[in-house]
């Protein structure tokens, strides 16, 4: 019976877990608000120990990625998202309207729930008063600690309910669980969250609360406080009321008056609880619970359960088949799944980007032709359901099936088609072991109407994406006659003055210093009108690749600052100061690019500092990761970044500058060092802003943007 016990544990529809119908009406009625807040539904959550077991477990499963950083409830239902939480929600109240239900399973459910919200409430009190450090740790241990009870109360017998909360009858019911199923409660909740990779304090806080206090004396103090919280909200025998004393004085030296004041409060709140979520606690009369079984069917009746999955908006192809596979996690308890597209060119099923399982090399772009013997494409040519389970001869099997069965560690795989009667795009492919496949043959029709439900979802996804298409192709041809326009507009003047500069040129004495201001100044120029014309060829071709010449970094800094020196540092009396190192070698950059990006810079510094600053500029050799690149870092000693424009430094902004200024220019700067594959980072504070430019040395291919 253990082996059979702990098998269950296996079964990812340990979610089947019951909770009071009550909790559940009140939950799908919440769900079904349009104008819900999150907060009411996690609040709903987090006081059942059954559905914050369910959203765990969802949590903690490949599908989502092992959320196991979380340590509190509210971050995890804040993790999942409304929707997701929306599914468990009526995934777990379908799943309980058809299972079986006795007056003696209400009662067990009705004493189990105020116990463990109990015990919840009392172990965050005791962290606070404790000082322990992670009470939201303590309420979940409290709220989890007798988990393993609805584990067992769900392979057992009604006389197991009856047992679960006999007044005094701890050691009697963990002899009685030893017996009946060689494990006990405690054991099998702590087994439990080992499995979901739960914080191992909370573990041990699970495995321990029924140890006497003479062995968790020196135990972690969750672990105390649990056993503590569990002890006081326990029904006693008027014998054994003096060991919760005797335990809050051992424990944590805690004097009679407090834990009284401690209980007291904690049966308060789980009475308004209690009031809150129409459970009339003290009454065992089975009409009540009856009447409420009665209103949970009608509300299932009432509510779609494909249309309440997470399919009903997303933004890309991507996310809508991940979405699929999340929902198959939600609604059939399948854990492992991957999703083959159609490529009706080249006839062929493929994976592309939508697996989910990060660690399977396998599925990593996975190509299947139509005329493989696969139950792949059949399942996709035939328009129904195939599985490998089916095949009396399992090595009829085509091969790669057995290799993806083998790369998804499951005993076998099935098929399901999404498409419409007509066209077929996608198939979902499901590793399961025997005993779920049989499980979900039962829900074969069920099955069929989420992939009907999922097809109407992406036939409307692309329909959407299409007509986006067209629009967008519209705004961009309007846009390239416009920016054709400026493009021709702005080259006119650029030309008149560069011939004004030659005829001054002719003028002045050819070794008259203003000579070399004047070739700056027209260098400059024509840089701007080489930008200009990039411009122009860009929007008329499609992007291309060029090679960027070698390139001399520091007299490229030396020109920058000779211009800034006669221009902005003079009006500004901001000093200057260079150190360039002699070993850089030359680079592959074009000349432009890093021209924009240091001038872009120093403008925004030269603005920043306004008067009196400095500005210093540092060439360097380093290493990223194995590869040799060139790192310029420019300092200043402004005031620094305001934590508004912080937060969204390389995107465009509504500028504070005034008029001239449109926010773009390190939005410009970022793009240019992700075209050159380098790095930018940036440090700010009171004594200033430090920009840190990597290049790489290695020759790069550009592209143009």
């Amino acid at each position: 019976m253990r082996d059979l016990v702990i098998k269950s544990l296996e079964d990812p529809e340990v979610n089947k877990l019951p909770s009071l119908p009550h909790i559940l009406i009140k939950l799908l009625r919440a769900c079904r608000d349009d104008e819900i807040c999150f907060d009411t539904i996690s609040e709903i959550i987090s006081n059942d120990a059954a559905l914050s077991t369910k959203v765990i477990s969802v949590a903690n499963s490949p599908v989502y990625g092992h959320a196991r950083h979380l340590d509190s409830l509210k971050h995890i239902l804040m993790f999942l998202g409304l929707d997701t939480i929306k599914s468990i929600a009526i995934t777990a109240s379908v799943k309980q309207f058809f299972s079986r239900y006795s007056d003696e399973k209400s009662l067990f459910l009705k004493h189990f729930w105020k116990h463990s919200l109990y015990c919840a409430t009392i172990a965050k009190e005791l962290a606070k008063l404790t000082n322990y450090k992670y009470v939201e740790e303590a309420y979940i241990a409290g709220l989890l600690h007798d988990i393993g009870k609805l584990v067992l109360e769900n392979k057992a017998d009604f006389e197991y309910g009856k047992s679960a909360h006999n007044k005094g009858m701890a050691k009697e019911l963990l002899l009685l669980e030893q017996q009946k199923f060689k494990i006990t409660h405690d054991d099998l909740g702590s087994m439990l969250l080992d499995k979901w990779g739960i914080n191992e304090t909370i573990s041990d806080a699970v495995r321990y609360h029924h140890a006497s206090i003479e062995d968790i004396q020196d135990a972690h103090q969750l672990v105390k406080i649990i056993n503590l919280s569990n002890i006081l909200t326990s029904d006693l025998t008027e014998q054994q009321n003096s060991l919760k004393f005797e335990s809050s004085i051992k424990l944590f030296d805690l004097s009679e008056s407090i834990i009284n004041k401690i209980v007291n409060s904690s049966d308060i709140k789980v009475s308004e609880v209690a009031r809150s979520m129409e459970i009339d606690i003290g009454n065992t009369n089975p009409d009540e619970n009856r009447k409420k079984q009665i209103q949970l069917a009608q509300e299932v009746r009432d509510i779609a359960l494909i249309r309440g999955s997470q399919l009903s908006q997303h933004e890309d192809d991507p996310s809508i088949y991940i979405s699929i596979q999340k929902s198959l996690m939600i609604l059939f308890g399948i854990q492992t799944s991957m999703v083959f597209i159609y490529d009706k060119k080249n006839e062929k099923l493929s994976t592309g980007d939508v697996k989910t399982e990060k660690d399977n090399t396998l599925s990593d772009n996975l190509e299947i032709s139509l005329k493989s013997k696969s139950i792949i494409s059949k399942s996709l040519l035939e328009k129904r359901i195939t599985d490998s389970f089916s095949i009396k001869e399992p090595e009829s099997i085509a091969v790669i099936d057995q290799q993806l069965i083998r790369s998804l560690k499951t005993e076998g795989i099935a098929c399901i088609p999404v498409g419409s009667p007509n066209t077929c795009n996608i198939v979902i492919v499901i590793g399961l072991d025997d005993n779920k496949y049989k499980e979900l043959i039962c829900n074969t029709s069920l099955l069929n109407i989420f992939a009907s439900d999922a097809s109407t979802i992406i036939e409307k996804l692309h329909q959407q994406n299409s007509n986006i298409e067209k629009a967008i192709s519209k705004t961009e041809l309007t846009f390239k006659n416009k920016a054709n326009e400026i493009i021709h507009e702005t080259n006119n003047p650029l030309s008149v003055i560069r011939n004004y500069l030659q005829i001054l040129g002719n003028r002045l004495n050819e070794k008259d210093p203003a000579q070399d201001d004047i070739k700056t100044i027209k260098e400059e120029i024509d840089r701007v009108g080489n930008i200009i014309l990039r411009c122009a060829d860009d929007l008329q071709k499609e992007p291309a690749t060029r090679k960027a010449k070698e390139l001399d970094i520091n007299k490229t800094i030396k020109e920058i600052i000779n211009i800034f020196e006669s221009s902005l540092f003079m009006t500004h009396d901001i000093k200057n100061s260079l150190q360039l190192s002699n070993s850089i070698d030359m680079i592959h950059i074009e000349k432009d690019t890093i021209k924009q990006i240091i001038t872009n810079i120093i403008k925004n510094s030269v603005e920043a500092i306004e008067k009196d600053g400095e500005i210093t500029i540092i060439s360097r050799n380093t290493n990223i990761n194995g590869k040799p690149f060139v790192e310029i870092e420019i300092k200043d000693n402004g005031p620094g970044i305001p934590k508004e424009i912080l937060n969204n430094l390389y995107y465009p902004v509504k500028t504070k500058k005034g008029n001239g200024h449109a926010g773009l220019g390190l939005s410009i700067i970022k793009n240019l060092i992700d075209g050159i594959n380098g790095y930018i980072s940036c440090r700010t504070g009171k004594s200033g802003t430090v920009f840190n430019i990597q290049i790489p040395k290695y020759e790069a291919t550009i592209t143009k943007s």
